[in-house]
C-alpha cells in the first residue's frame, strides 16, 4: 500500500550461502542505471563501504541521467540526481561517479552494443578487480533499464577480453582486460531470477554509512507525505510507533527510509551469525575452468 511499509513487509527468505572474504585486488568498479541502485537493498554499499575501508579505490557508474526520479521536472531531476549520488559515494568513501546519461527509461531505444562499447573502454581503462553489477540472468525484473545494463555489462565482461574486439584502443595504450570475480545482484521482489552463492558481511559503522548513501537521495526517498500517510494507516488500527512520536513528517521520513534498509541488511545476515550482510551471484576467474576450479579447492596449499 505504501512504498515504505511496503519494503519491510518484503522480508526474502533467509538466506543460507557461505559467508564470503574480501576478495584480493585494489579497484572495484560498480555499474548499475540509476543514481541511488547501489544504495538500497539490492545493491552494493555495504559491501562498497568494506572494501574501501581496506583499502580499495572504487567507482560508480550511473549509466543513465535519471530525468524522470523525482518530481522536479527532467532537467532539474538529472541535475539533482547527479549532486545526490555524488553525496552518496562520499559517505561510502568511492573516488569518482562516472554519468553516461543514456536517458532514462530510453535505453530499450538504444542499440545495445553502443552501451557495450562504454563498458568496455571503462573496463579496460580502470582495469578492476572486482565488478559489481545487475544481473543479465536474473530475470522477471520490469525496469527497461535495468534490463538493458544488466545485458550490455555481461556481454562487456565477456568481450573486454578479447584482441578483436575494439582493437582501436590499442591506439589509447588500452590492452585486453577482464576482472578476477564479478559480484551479481537483483531485484528479488519481482520474481525468483538467478539465485545467490555469497553474502558479504558488513559492520555497524559500514551500515550507518549504507542508510546515509541511501538517504542522500533525497530527490526520490524525502516523501514526508508518505510518513503522514503511514502514521494516519496506523492510527485507524489503533497503533503508533513510539520511535516516531514528536518527529515532523519530514524527521519521520529520514527514520523510516533508514529503517527500510537496515531492515534488508539485517534480514540478508539472519542466520549468518554476523549483524548485517548483502547477498550477490558471485562469478570468480575460475568458474569457467570447472575441473581446475574443482582440483584448486581440493588441493590448493596456501604458501
Amino acid at each position: 500500500m505504501y512504498h515504505a511499509l511496503g519494503i519491510l513487509a518484503l522480508a526474502a527468505p533467509l538466506f543460507s550461502q557461505p559467508l564470503g572474504d574480501i576478495p584480493p585486488g585494489k579497484t572495484f568498479l560498480i555499474v548499475q542505471s540509476h543514481h541511488d541502485d547501489h544504495t538500497w537493498q539490492w545493491g552494493f554499499s555495504g559491501f562498497a563501504a568494506r572494501l574501501v575501508d581496506a583499502g580499495w579505490r572504487g567507482y560508480f557508474v550511473r549509466t543513465t541521467n535519471d530525468e524522470k526520479d523525482g518530481g522536479a521536472g527532467w532537467g532539474k531531476n538529472d541535475q539533482t540526481n547527479l549532486r545526490e549520488s555524488r553525496e552518496a559515494i562520499r559517505a561510502l568513501g568511492l573516488t569518482d561517479v562516472i554519468s553516461l546519461n543514456w536517458r532514462n527509461d530510453h535505453m530499450e531505444s538504444v542499440p545495445v552494443k553502443e552501451v557495450r562499447a562504454q563498458f568496455i573502454l571503462l573496463l579496460r581503462k580502470l582495469r578492476p578487480d572486482v565488478v559489481m553489477t545487475w544481473d543479465p540472468w536474473g530475470h522477471y525484473d520490469r525496469n527497461p533499464d535495468h534490463r538493458m545494463v544488466s545485458r550490455a555489462m555481461g556481454e562487456a565482461l565477456w568481450l573486454a577480453g578479447q584482441w578483436n574486439v575494439h582493437p582501436e584502443h590499442r591506439d589509447l595504450g588500452l590492452v585486453p582486460f577482464r576482472p578476477g570475480r564479478v559480484y551479481y545482484t537483483f531485484r528479488s521482489d519481482y520474481g525468483k531470477g538467478h539465485g545467490y552463492n555469497v553474502a558479504i558481511e558488513f559492520n555497524d559503522a559500514q551500515m550507518r554509512r549504507k542508510a546515509d548513501a541511501y538517504w542522500a537521495h533525497k530527490n526520490v526517498f524525502n516523501t514526508p507525505d508518505e510518513a503522514k500517510r503511514i502514521r494516519e494507516a496506523l492510527a485507524v488500527r489503533n497503533l503508533a510507533i513510539p520511535e516516531l512520536a514528536g518527529l515532523s513528517d519530514e524527521q519521520a521520513i529520514e527514520r523510516i527510509r533508514r529503517w527500510e534498509i537496515e531492515f534488508a541488511s539485517r534480514e540478508t545476515a539472519r542466520n549468518l551469525g554476523v549483524s548485517f550482510a548483502e547477498k550477490f551471484w558471485m562469478v570468480n576467474e575460475f568458474d569457467g575452468l570447472p575441473g581446475l576450479k574443482d582440483y584448486l579447492q581440493k588441493k590448493a596449499v596456501k604458501r
